[in-house]
């Protein structure tokens, strides 16, 4: 297909600086060596001695960039003095109760404040292709947030609420899953990410790149490439494509939502930026490039609002659109918050269980998605606190940190049912998906803890 060009001007937050600055962040290290009149190969030292330090235990304010071996002298003290390993701190923590969720708030170095969400998943395979599946056994999934709020304004989703307020540095994103590995005892059991927290990851794409190449590269954090999710509305199709040309072995996540143009613009203002069949044709593209000829498969979200797109009609529509494509369907039943001023409301069970069973029958893969952490405001959503109920709980929508609910399969293909290895991916995919609601579940929180 055709390359769709990059916009004249690109959404910004407001300028970040940092010092020290983060370690991992490659862009800034590499600058700095250059500047130092030493070779960019030294970063993987540094960062093995780091990450080495890190894997036995040492808390990452005792990890000493003093002494990494191997540089020229005077370079370890100079890189002290300009870096550090952590420049953000978790200021709140709340565990689960129902399901062992763990939301996490970090305050940044400039007091902006972010959440990040670590899921809890037990008895499910791996997919085939996530090479730490034997190491992880019994996994977490971390949901990470890539912007401080976000400028997209979706109407049912409380991070947009907010407007962007900044981006997040690479080195403040993969410093998210030094976090969770900490507070979970140092575990290496934190194995797959998810980039569905606060703001849209496209917006922020230089820092959303280097931190995914941080988060694969072995000498930092050393994960699969597929176990690397995310979540996006399309609003930057140029760098939509870029990310899929760069990083085609990561898995993509599309935030749908509608069935149909204009009914999506009205939901998410962003789609403006592209119309829906283009949307698709990158998602064909990208399923084109897969490897020993099977098709790359994309998650499709789609937060059901009653009266608005969640009738028979629109399933149908939705059905004609994704049918025989690559697709996996979630199915996000919309979670009121409050300070919503669209008055949208969550659909009935049986609405929901229609919607899906039109899919099913279209031999559509869809899940519903459940929640998790929901006594903590860490369901579907809750990254932008915007008040509190009676009981301390907000919902938003966005992203849904839910479980796979496998009841809710009406119609399995036998080439995707069962125990098989393609299955299990289905699974895994699922998984990671439903993360993401997680974190918009953050922005709300954001504000209860601000307070």
């Amino acid at each position: 297909m055709a390359p769709i060009l990059a916009p004249a001007v690109a959404a910004t937050g407001r300028r970040r600086d940092l010092h020290p600055k983060p370690i991992f962040d490659e862009p800034s290290l590499r600058s700095f060596l250059t500047g130092h009149g030493a070779k960019p190969v030294h970063m993987g030292r540094i960062w093995k001695h780091v990450t080495s330090q890190l894997r036995l235990g040492c808390p990452p304010s005792d990890v000493s960039l003093v002494d990494v071996p191997g540089l020229p002298n005077g370079l370890g003290v100079a890189l002290a003095a300009n870096f550090t390993v952590l420049t953000s701190q978790v200021v709140q923590r709340h565990v689960s109760e129902l399901d062992g969720t763990m939301k996490l708030l970090i305050r940044l170095q400039d007091g902006s404040e972010v959440e990040a969400v670590v899921i809890h998943h037990s008895g499910e395979a791996e997919h085939p292709e996530q090479r730490q599946a034997d190491r992880c056994g019994e996994r977490d999934t971390l949901c990470v947030s890539s912007q401080v709020g976000c400028r997209l304004g979706c109407r049912f989703c409380a991070t947009g609420t907010m407007g962007l307020l900044g981006n997040l540095w690479a080195g403040e994103i993969q410093e998210q899953l030094i976090h969770a590995r900490t507070q979970k005892g140092h575990s290496d059991s934190v194995c797959n990410v998810v980039f569905m927290g606060m703001g849209e990851p496209l917006e922020n794409y230089e820092a959303v790149a280097s931190a995914i190449r941080g988060l694969v590269d072995p000498m930092r954090f050393g994960l699969a490439p597929s176990s690397v999710t995310v979540s996006t509305v399309g609003s930057s199709p140029h760098h939509m494509q870029r990310l899929l040309e760069e990083l085609p072995k990561i898995r993509l996540a599309v935030s749908l939502h509608a069935p149909n143009q204009s009914l999506r613009e009205e939901l998410v203002p962003a789609a403006k930026a592209i119309p829906i069949d283009k949307l698709l044709a990158i998602v064909d593209d990208h399923a084109k490039k897969g490897e020993a000829k099977r098709l790359r498969t994309v998650m499709v979200s789609y937060v059901l609002l009653k009266g608005v797109n969640d009738s028979l009609d629109h399933a149908r529509e939705l059905s004609a659109l994704l049918s025989d494509r690559p697709v996996i369907v979630n199915l996000i039943p919309y979670n009121p918050f409050e300070g919503n001023i669209y008055g949208y409301e969550e659909p009935s069970p049986a609405t929901v269980d229609e919607f899906l069973q039109v899919l099913a029958e279209s031999n559509i893969r869809v899940f519903e998605r459940r929640h998790h952490g929901r006594d903590i405001a860490a369901a579907c959503g809750q990254l932008a606190k915007l008040g509190t109920s009676a009981t301390g709980l907000e919902t938003d929508i966005e992203n849904g940190g839910c479980t796979l609910n496998k009841d809710l399969v009406r119609k399995k293909s036998p080439k995707w049912s069962g125990s098989s290895p393609r299955g299990e991916m289905w699974r895994s995919v699922l998984l990671l998906g439903a993360m993401g609601g997680l974190v918009a579940l953050g922005a709300f929180s954001l504000r209860r803890w601000r307070r």
